[in-house]
């Protein structure tokens, strides 16, 4: 099946949805399937887009450490707003145009999906965001084209976010949802000597993501400071995000920022961690529906987890089997499920469990089949 993946991504840039759709479209090809996928160059810095989250990289494949196995192509957006993300879209249009006619097209961009939903081509819309946070006019396009005879599908990252489109648009069918978490390729286990970040014998613990409000790099700093015998690895933010931390913490020597590092350079710092941390806080927007990325990652490379115990977390971490769930806020909630994970068998045992009901569950390759099950058939619907 030729399928055009519509992103909105910025490629390459240091935003999790850029990694979200290269894995995914590398595994839609690894199924069989030509894609090609229609993103946004790096360097953009227009109103509402990434800005300043693109990045440099000579090799867009090796930067994310994926198989060359399908075709990028990229329409800048103008520096303005609504008509940029208008104009983005056009081009996007053209190009699906200008190839070969797509059997499907796949899309995460309610812009670029509105201007090739008349195309006659059926598509799947794959949605991270509760219709009801939206801006009225975008919620507005959004029914509009979910109820085109077009979409044959609706993926949706949690059974939480499922819920929550079959209340804001109860008119649309269970049969055309499908639940799809995020996910990751699994990493074997390995006995190969490893790399030391931190103090020899002074167990590891890291958080690997991004440091925007309520995602807990806070909750981080001050664990560092209550836990001087622990190392602490922070991994990801722009270079102002970066400064400003270090010089706030200062005085912790057991905190170390590593600022971002490419994804294909990730496996050296999950290596050298003991436990991996996902401290999300009651004030993120969207913690509702969540399905964040860097579990997936953690359960890959086989690390103990402790994540905050919201309930969609609990439709991935399985409490006290593959992690920790504990109170968001509570300082001394964190520092007692690290104190946990400082037995290494309870470590082992719970890192293997991860990567077992990711391997079962959670792979690329998984979601990429469920997301596409069926759909290279007769793909007609009623309106």
């Amino acid at each position: 099946m030729r399928i055009a993946y519509l992103s909105g991504a910025h490629i390459p840039s240091r935003g999790a949805n850029a990694v979200h759709v290269m894995r995914m479209c590398q595994a839609m090809a690894r199924l069989g399937h030509e894609v090609t996928l229609h993103a946004r160059p790096a360097g953009e810095n227009a109103k509402g887009t990434a800005g300043s989250q693109t990045i440099a990289a000579d090799d867009d494949f090796a930067f994310y450490g994926v198989e060359r196995c399908f075709r990028i192509e990229k329409q800048p957006r103008p520096d303005v707003r609504v008509w940029g993300a208008f104009a983005s879209a056009w081009r996007t249009r053209r190009a699906v145009l200008a190839g070969p006619r797509p059997d499907l097209i796949y899309v995460r961009e309610v812009w670029s999906l509105a201007l090739v939903a008349d195309l006659g081509i059926p598509y799947v819309f794959e949605s991270h965001w509760a219709p009801s946070h939206l801006p009225a006019w975008q919620r507005a396009m959004e029914r509009a084209l979910l109820k085109r005879a077009d979409c044959v599908r609706v993926v949706l990252i949690s059974e939480a976010l499922r819920t929550i489109y079959s209340l804001d648009f109860p008119w649309l069918e269970a049969s055309r949802t499908v639940v799809c978490h995020d996910g990751a390729d699994a990493v074997p286990a390995t006995t190969t000597p490893r790399p030391v970040l931190g103090r020899r014998g002074a167990l590891q613990v890291g958080y690997i993501g991004s440091f925007w409000p309520g995602y807990g790099v806070d909750v981080v700093e001050a664990l560092a400071r209550r836990m001087p015998h622990v190392d602490f690895h922070i991994v990801g933010g722009d270079p102002s995000q970066v400064a400003t931390h270090q010089t706030s913490t200062a005085g912790v020597p057991n905190l170390r920022y590593h600022g971002f590092v490419a994804p294909s350079a990730l496996p050296a710092i999950y290596a050298d961690l003991d436990v991996a941390l996902a401290p999300y806080q009651a004030g993120t927007a969207h913690i509702g529906w969540i399905s964040p990325m860097k579990l997936f990652e953690y359960m890959a490379h086989g690390k103990a987890i402790v994540c905050s115990n919201f309930p969609v977390m609990a439709e991935i971490v399985e409490d006290g089997a593959t992690g920790l769930l504990v109170e968001p806020a509570s300082v001394d909630a964190w520092v007692g499920a690290v104190e946990r994970l400082a037995d290494a068998d309870v470590r082992a045992r719970m890192g293997t469990a991860a990567r077992t009901r990711l391997e079962d569950e959670f792979t690329w390759n998984t979601r990429a089949s469920r997301a596409l099950r069926g759909l290279d058939g007769p793909l007609e619907r009623t309106p």
